[in-house]
């Protein structure tokens, strides 16, 4: 029997939707549904292909593993393997509290809603402060620096709606997501900046790469890596200089103008561009129109994110984006307040928390949390702490954190000391082959799910809600049932709430109580979640492809009377400024590793997929083809890559869209540890470059993942 069914994308939040021909049981095809979404018909390439994930590209697992006494993982039914989870965590927990226990929340669980909610519900309800993600290895210097700086409640302004916008390192062209950071539209971002150019918008971008996205560039700065806080803090000197800043909200709602003068009072233009190595024109251009700008919105993607002082750069792009007044203000127009939960829009900072000073903190570090999750990065020290309190089990759903934290000498012993690892996933990775149990988990075209993720993301209003496009194979379980099924097990009670970022899971009203024997009805807990919807549930079950309601107009409300300030200069970023001026540099290295995304794969995922595999057989050094010939190098040439915290082995190709003196890599290739035959291990691990203990960043203790000083020399292949 052959049918089409509506549906949605879960790689990335922008949540595509999409329609997958079945034909007996089997997904043969997937093609955009423009029928309601407000992207129109659009599908990525990683869309398109997850037919083929689906189907068993990157080996799925199809029965759960249990490591045996000889060391070996072997098949063991689902519920077997819960029944002896959930004894020795509750072993462990008796014996030394919940502290004992931690989770790890990867990339493949942020479109897994009723995962996400559970995983919430499960570690609320156990007591543990030791949620960690990958929110804290990618852009976590964006937490620091809400939390240091403030954030304005009305958010920024939105492309559509600018004159002027500025992205740092990001390029949507191929992550194909924007908001709330970067300066893009998620979803069919090409059309979003076609569209704002034929408004007059004027775009500027700063990168070492002249990315898929700067074909829609009015400025293109190419900077050395490592140097975006020096570039910041340049352009926001300027505006200072030149009182082309927005005096009116700069008054209204920020704190420190004067210690943000005196602080910037040496980070000139001249200075910036020598140590970028960039014209002095193209700062002072781009701090020209961004100080002509009637609306104008400032933002970064991961590569300063990446790179040294990320913390200290990130801070000083949104203190551009403050100083420009790149945020919507009372009366301005909320294009998108939600579906599933409309929420108002007020003109009005949130001062800084500075969360990250109070408890609960880690033992290895001196550090709290950031938005209730700790440095993902400190996991290893959580582990071999000197403390009875340490992590003896970590639980990993839908991620690879022991490949994506770097520096494996560090960290791969750690999770061997652990008394307990699970890994929740429908493949095989680095973390899971080191795992007690391995759970296979069930894929998202045979989940029940329903669009939060992307509902104040999308560019309008639009709500879509899916049943199961196949049904999974017996040997798996959704990820929110092993939750459940863990808690039962453990004798915790689980309240099920629609819980987000910046809210306390004990403080959100309501809640389902899920203590009961049975196991709860997946489509119940998705209408549960859109009880306070724009559209009734009903209506979305009735409408597969999607809803877009007709909403009244919605626009932000003037601020209450408690209003928070916005912190331009504090003290520990004038420190880390200073520090930045006092540096000289790190010599002996003729070049600085970036970290790119690819159009064809999701940080771990897809690397196996047909169409990755045509295309990087192994993730290239990319390099600079004047750069290539001076060293004597062709494509497809063996290279040695090194840097001060280790070496491994690849292939050349050339790039003219790279500057001199950068090579470009891609992470998540390859395994672990290299053996230094990149072709037959299919790549190399970026992360043996990185390192866990040096240079790293202050507060969430990021390391240096992209702009990493290395040589590069030909090898005997």
């Amino acid at each position: 029997m052959s049918q089409t069914v509506k549906t949605f994308c879960r790689n990335c939040s922008a949540l595509c939707a999409m329609e997958i021909d079945v034909d007996e049981g089997r997904m043969v095809r997937a093609r955009p549904d423009g029928t309601a979404s407000p992207y129109g018909a659009y599908l990525c390439p990683k869309g398109l292909s997850s037919i083929d994930f689906h189907n068993g590209a990157e080996g799925r697992l199809l029965q759960s593993l249990a490591r045996g006494p000889d060391g070996a993982l072997a098949p063991v039914a689902s519920e077997m393997a819960i029944e002896a989870i959930g004894a020795k965590l509750k072993a462990l927990v008796d014996e030394h509290g919940p502290r004992s226990v931690a989770v790890y929340h990867g990339t493949g669980a942020y479109r897994c809603v009723l995962g996400g909610l559970m995983e919430r519900a499960f570690v609320a309800a156990l007591g543990t402060p030791n949620f960690f993600s990958t929110m804290t290895i990618d852009q976590s210097a964006k937490w620091v620096t809400m939390a240091r700086l403030g954030t304005m409640a009305s958010g920024k302004n939105a492309l559509r709606d600018c004159d002027v916008a500025l992205l740092a390192g990001g390029n949507p062209l191929v992550t194909h997501q924007g908001a709330p950071f970067a300066v893009a539209e998620s979803g069919a971002p090409a059309r979003g900046f076609e569209a704002a150019r034929a408004r007059g918008c004027k775009l500027i971008l700063v990168d070492p790469r002249r990315t898929e996205t700067a074909r829609f560039a009015d400025l293109l700065i190419q900077p050395l890596p490592g140097h975006d806080a020096e570039i910041f803090a340049a352009i926001a000197h300027i505006l200072l200089r030149d009182e082309t800043y927005d005096a009116a909200f700069v008054g209204k709602w920020c704190n420190g103008l004067e210690a943000l003068r005196e602080t910037l009072a040496p980070f000139t233009p001249e200075l910036a561009a020598k140590r970028a190595d960039v014209p002095v024109e193209q700062i002072e251009l781009a701090a020209k129109w961004l100080g002509e700008g009637r609306r104008v919105c400032a933002g970064s993607g991961t590569g300063p994110s990446f790179s040294a002082h990320s913390n200290t750069a990130d801070h000083m792009i949104e203190v551009v984006n403050a100083l420009c007044g790149g945020y919507r203000r009372e009366g301005d127009r909320v294009r998108n307040p939600g579906t599933l939960r409309t929420r108002p829009a007020y003109e009005m900072a949130v001062a800084p928390s500075r969360s990250f000073e109070h408890e609960p903190k880690c033992l290895s570090e001196d550090v709290g949390p950031l938005l209730g999750e700790l440095p993902s990065a400190l996991i290893p020290g959580e582990i071999m702490a000197d403390s009875p309190d340490r992590i003896r089990a970590l639980i990993v759903f839908g991620g690879d954190p022991l490949m994506a934290m770097g520096d494996p000498a560090l960290a791969r012993p750690a999770f061997e000391a652990l008394d307990l690892l699970v890994s929740l996933d429908c493949r095989m990775n680095a973390t899971a082959g080191l795992a007690d149990y391995v759970i296979a988990t069930s894929q998202p075209f045979e989940r029940h799910e329903i669009s939060i993720p992307g509902d104040a993301l999308y560019p309008a209003p639009f709500a879509q809600y899916t049943r199961p496009v196949v049904a999974r194979p017996e040997g798996v379980i959704d990820d929110w049932a092993f939750f459940w099924a863990i808690a039962r097990r453990m004798g915790v009670p689980l309240t099920f709430k629609f819980w987000n970022y910046g809210l306390n899971f004990a403080d959100i009203p309501g809640g389902l109580d899920l203590s009961g024997p049975t196991p709860p009805d997946a489509e119940a807990l998705c209408r549960f979640l859109a009880a306070d919807s724009a559209v009734p549930f009903d209506e979305l079950l009735a409408h597969p492809e999607g809803v877009r309601p007709d909403l009244p107009a919605s626009f932000v409300q003037p601020a209450p009377a408690d209003m928070g300030r916005l912190e331009l200069m504090p003290a520990d970023v004038a420190g880390e400024l200073a520090a930045i001026l006092r540096e000289a540099g790190e010599p002996g290295f003729a070049f600085r590793l970036i970290s790119r995304r690819t159009l064809h794969t999701l940080n771990g995922a897809y690397r196996n997929s047909a169409a990755a595999r045509r295309r990087y057989p192994v993730n290239w050094a990319y390099m600079n083809p004047s750069d290539m010939a001076e060293a004597g190098l062709e494509d497809g040439d063996p290279v040695e890559i090194a840097s001060r915290h280790g070496t491994i082995r690849t292939l050349a190709k050339g790039e003219d869209r790279l500057r001199r003196g950068v090579v470009s890599m891609t992470h998540m290739f390859g395994p672990l540890v290299s053996n230094g035959d990149p072709v037959a291990e299919g790549g190399a691990n970026v992360g043996q470059l990185c390192s866990l203990t040096e240079v790293i960043e202050p507060i969430n203790f990021m390391p240096r993942f992209s702009g990493i000083p290395v040589n590069i020399a030909k090898t005997v292949s």
